[in-house]
């Protein structure tokens, strides 16, 4: 610590174990490749057990849980095994000169890590046991949930249903679903703003806009068209929903000055001789068992449409 070329770079850590990437290595065949591992803080050095199921961390007398930090003091003693174990149980030291660059009168150029690590947690993972297959084939479903909502196929229904789906696997696996926007956020959500007051509209738009009228029915008659409002900042009031007693009218009775359009009715066309559908082809070999007419093929069909024709 207090190298120019490391001070801005992640706190350190150490490795204990029987594997050849820890820093602090055991020869002895009793312990996981990986046991623990220590990291620092700024002053505190921090303790964190890795494997579970493998010989137990302990730190003075009382075991360390997988992935639980503890902080470290000068005098504490860590035991890789089962306390009374001798042969794996070692004392800290940690000297407040070592922290001689976070004095107050220390220059800034000698602060060394001075920038936390972006992921504290992350460099054990690789050493956590292997998801369950259930975890495993939901992560693939949400990845496929949100693949369809991408395409718009997934609906808020299904977001809905696929969220119970997920709460139920996690509560089989001792996870409790929480409010993110109490625990995750740390904070309650905003307040909902309040609504923009209605502005008057010029008149040539009030009066084009006057002319509409909701569409009856259960679902929107009773649903206020969306420039009402703006149409009574105005001094106007828009029209009554249509009602329709029998069959609906036609579209030239609802707007009068709409255009209408006529399309052209085709003549009724004559019967054809089906025999006159018949390709060329087939007609010439039907005439001449010799095929001897099929030379005249290409130049027959080069002029004509059809048989009829």
């Amino acid at each position: 610590e207090g190298n120019d070329k490391i001070r801005n770079e992640p706190p350190p850590v150490f490795y204990l174990g029987t594997g050849n990437d820890c820093q602090i290595r055991f020869d002895d065949d009793r312990l996981p490749e990986r046991a623990c591992r220590l990291c620092k803080e700024g002053r505190t050095w921090l303790l964190e057990a890795l494997r579970p199921g493998a010989p137990s961390v302990h730190l003075n007398g009382s075991a360390v849980g997988v992935a639980e930090r503890r902080a470290l003091k000068d005098g504490d003693v860590l035991s890789l095994a089962p306390p009374p174990a001798a042969w794996a149980s070692y004392r800290i030291l940690l000297s407040e000169q070592d922290n001689w660059y976070l004095d107050p009168g220390a220059s800034e150029k000698d602060f060394p890590n001075k920038y936390p690590g972006r992921w504290p947690f992350r460099s054990s993972l690789q050493d956590a046991p292997p998801a369950p297959e259930s975890l495993r084939r939901l992560a693939w479903q949400t990845d496929q949930m949100r693949k369809g909502s991408e395409n718009d196929t997934v609906r808020v229904q299904d977001w809905s249903r696929f969220s119970q789906y997920v709460k139920k696997h996690y509560y089989e696996h001792g996870i409790e679903c929480t409010v993110w926007s109490e625990t995750g956020r740390g904070k309650p959500l905003d307040p909902k703003p309040p609504s923009r007051q209605p502005r008057p509209l010029p008149a040539w738009i009030c009066s084009l806009l006057q002319r509409e009228r909701q569409l009856p029915g259960p679902s929107l008659a009773s649903r206020e068209l969306p420039f009402a409002s703006g149409l009574r900042a105005s001094g106007t009031e828009a029209q009554q929903p249509l009602e329709f007693k029998g069959a609906p009218p036609k579209m030239q009775e609802l707007y009068p000055e709409f255009p209408r359009r006529t399309v052209p009715v085709e003549a009724p066309r004559a019967a054809v001789n089906p025999r006159l559908r018949l390709p060329f082809r087939e007609w010439l070999k039907g005439m001449d068992d010799s095929l001897f007419l099929l030379q005249y093929h290409d130049h027959i069909a080069a002029n004509f449409d059809s048989l009829e024709q």
